[in-house]
């Protein structure tokens, strides 16, 4: 028991704040702030990203619906085309049997 109180009176509260502690606060402080400000940045690169890829997407919805129109368009001139050649055969062959 003797031995329980003597190690209670080498450990002692001291209520005075030293400089060590001011500093020890500074440097948890700094870090706190530097952990924000490294999640803040990395937030807004994939929030970037995120609005990068949305733009693209909608480029590539834009791309896909002209090709689209390009192909409706070309199918209908190939569709012509091919009613031209059919009408031009049909004239040469009554072109030929006369």
């Amino acid at each position: 028991m003797t031995e329980q109180i003597q190690n209670l009176k080498r450990f002692r509260f001291v209520p005075e704040v030293t400089l060590g502690n001011v500093l020890q606060l500074l440097t948890i402080a700094a870090a706190v702030v530097g952990l924000w400000v490294s999640l803040d940045k990395r937030i807004a690169a994939v929030e970037m990203q995120e609005s990068y890829a949305i733009e693209e997407r909608r480029d590539l919805k834009k791309s896909l619906a002209t090709l689209a129109d390009n192909q409706a368009v070309l199918a209908r001139t190939v569709d012509r085309i091919s009613i031209l050649f059919e009408q031009h055969a049909k004239t040469d062959t009554k072109g030929d049997t006369k």
